[in-house]
């Protein structure tokens, strides 16, 4: 009778296993012929879910990671890289972009074999999978049987290639928009009428001129594709993946908008040296198709002012996209559609006729351009401060910058204020209208921010919801989400183990980090327990600390009626031999903390994700359903009827 039952309770939970798994793998391995051997991890992702790529970054996702067993018969050549490339977005807990992939992913571990003799490759593959409501981290046991010889191929990529074609194409599409508008700047705009005259001017023939202004488009082009060469030889595919998070490349790039902006206003101008610029013109002068090469040369030069912030921007989101060839590419469609009305009107002069004249509209144009880089300029900042963690830029400070940008660039637009270089108008145009109002309906937007508001439409720009801002209705003074104590380590009865300034509970709140250690808390106050099973990893459980637990009656309920045990799932801190088990899932010996909590959150209630949320008596024994991540409404209901249900067993 006793093996029937232990036979049902393991289907039950292999079972429960089985339901929530959100990933299947395929293993596949490729002899280089050099020595070295790629080791394939190829996974199947089911919808909604997705699978962080394998960038270590401070404060962020955990990595997929592989660790195989060294033995005497290979050695590991660096870590698991991306096969592909991994997609980004902004993810508002980590304060940071997120590299991921959804429905496939493909990894590779190159090893060096040091004997002609088959061996054995054993290892563990860790990854974590997340669908924006909550996580599961999951460690698979990988063998790979290494003949002799191997001619085995490598997995084929073409499955792979349309997704990161797609995310590529957007990419480029938005650096030939960016060159289109660098034409409509106060630098280009004005030398449209005389370059096109270059071409069509002397005695020549109409096709020469045509030839003329082709060779200047491939010669923009060209140029600005060898800008792009400079910057993907500086940096690998490996480099790129940490660049949307390092606080250098968010500071270079802040400070670049910055003086940019600055620029716009009128208070400088930002040229190359004009040596250069004297030369091309030199060389242009002389005539013929090749000085059309020049012409474009001194172009590029002369412009730089104007066309700085576009290429700033450009390089700024190729680099960051996990594809060294990106900054080649951005460069030239910029390039590209830079030229293209040049080479337009050597095709059609007589559409010079239809152009607008140029004139204060073009200043206009340049200053618009220069709050909406001091604006982008912030966000970087904020990157950089979530970085260091110093909590300077907080949401609100964010906010109220924003709201008075938008505001003096509507005042701006209604000529109430004038840079240096503006010239009087006598009247507001319709443009100019309507330009302004959306300017003050964006300002009148962002102002329930300051109050609590999510303000989604902007989640991917501004920072995640925080104590800095002030909650209507609320009569409690906000707390910062990390709470102004540094590691706070004491449980309500006393010293807590296992406490870290990584692991530590929110808003000050005294937790444990063992379930054992809750217990014995709870029973010399006599509170139910609660079990909050989390990881440093995991983006829903940040979330819901910020925006569920922050609520000043679900404080209190958690202060002041229950014990608190943070169980993070991921801590790898090794155990010492007495505090290790052996699964009664699995066999295995789990001989970390996180592994340990993560065994006792499936073996005891069948469920591997995170967040997680668990009220237990002082028997273990779950005292109302749990719940995962939910609306304050429901997690108020789960800590009421919980605790309810404790005290009716007094």
């Amino acid at each position: 009778m006793r093996k029937l039952i232990f036979l049902l309770i393991s289907i039950v939970s292999f079972t429960t296993i089985y339901a929530q798994t959100t990933t299947s793998w395929s293993f596949e391995q490729k002899n280089n012929g050099d020595g070295t051997i790629d080791l394939f991890f190829k996974a199947k992702i089911d919808a909604p879910w997705y699978i962080y790529n394998t960038s270590k970054i401070k404060n962020g996702p955990l990595p997929t990671s592989f660790e195989p067993n060294i033995t005497d018969s290979f050695e590991a050549v660096g870590g698991l890289k991306d096969v592909e490339t991994a997609k980004s977005k902004y993810d508002a807990a980590f304060k940071m972009d997120i590299l991921y992939f959804d429905r496939e992913a493909s990894f590779v571990q190159t090893i060096k074999r040091k004997t002609s003799e088959p061996f054995t490759i054993e290892g563990v593959l860790i990854f974590q999978t997340c669908n924006g409501s909550e996580c599961i981290i999951d460690e698979i046991d990988v063998t790979y049987n290494i003949p002799a010889s191997t001619v085995e191929e490598a997995p084929s990529k073409s499955e792979h290639k349309s997704k990161a074609t797609k995310g590529l194409l957007s990419f480029l599409l938005i650096a030939f928009v960016a060159g289109l508008g660098g034409v409509f700047t106060p630098c280009v705009f004005p030398m449209i009428p005389m370059t096109v005259s270059f071409f069509i001017g002397g005695a020549g023939k109409k096709r020469d001129g045509i030839i003329k202004g082709v060779v200047f488009g491939l010669s923009v082009t060209l140029i600005y594709s060898l800008v792009g060469v400079i910057v993907a030889l500086f940096q690998s595919t490996s480099a790129t993946d940490v660049m949307g998070t390092h606080w250098i490349p968010n500071l270079l790039f802040a400070i670049l908008f910055i003086v940019f902006a600055i620029s716009f206003f009128g208070a400088f101008e930002i040229t190359l040296p004009t040596g250069l610029a004297n030369k091309a013109d030199a060389k242009a002068d002389k005539g013929g198709i090749i000085a059309s090469f020049f012409v474009a040369f001194a172009m590029v030069i002369v412009s730089f002012s104007c066309t700085g912030p576009f290429v700033g921007s450009i390089l700024a989101a190729a680099v960051t996209g996990g594809l060294a060839i990106k900054p080649i590419l951005g460069m030239a469609a910029f390039g590209f559609a830079f030229s293209l009305p040049f080479v337009i009107f050597s095709f059609f002069p007589a559409l010079m006729k239809k152009m607008p004249k140029s004139g204060g509209w073009l200043n206009i144009v340049k200053v618009v351009f220069a709050f909406i880089l001091l604006g982008f300029s912030l966000k970087y900042l904020a990157s950089v401060d979530a970085y260091f963690g110093w909590g300077i830029i907080t949401r609100a400070l964010f906010i109220s910058v924003w709201i008075a940008i938008a505001i003096l660039l509507g005042v701006y637009l209604l000529g109430k204020l004038k840079t240096s270089h503006d010239s009087d108008t006598p009247y507001v145009g319709t443009t100019r209208l309507i330009l302004a109002i959306a300017s003050f309906s964006f300002a009148v937007y962002l102002l329930p921010g300051l109050f609590g508001a999510p303000l989604s439409s902007l989640s991917g720009l501004i920072p995640p919801q925080d104590g800095s801002t002030l909650i209507i209705g609320s009569n409690s003074t906000p707390i910062s989400q990390e709470g102004s104590k540094e590691g706070v380590s004491r449980g309500l009865c006393g010293q807590a183990k296992y406490a870290t300034a990584t692991n530590k509970a929110p808003y000050e709140l005294n937790s444990y980090y063992q379930v054992e250690e809750a217990i014995e808390c709870a029973k010399e106050l006599n509170r139910p327990v609660l079990l909050s099973f989390k990881a440093v990893t995991c983006s829903a459980c940040k979330v819901m600390e910020a925006t569920v637990w922050s609520e000043p009656q679900v404080l209190d309920l958690i202060r002041n009626k229950v014990v608190l045990a943070s169980l993070y799932v991921d801590d790898r801190t090794e155990l010492p031999v007495e505090e290790q088990i052996t699964s009664t899932i699995d066999g295995k010996i789990k001989n970390t903390l996180g592994r340990k909590l993560r065994d006792y959150q499936l073996s005891n209630f069948g469920v591997a994700s995170q967040p997680y949320y668990v009220l237990i008596d002082h028997n273990q024994e779950i005292l109302v359903k749990p719940v995962g991540e939910c609306s304050t409404e429901e997690f108020m209901e789960f800590l009421t009827k919980g605790i309810e249900t404790f005290e009716n067993q007094k």
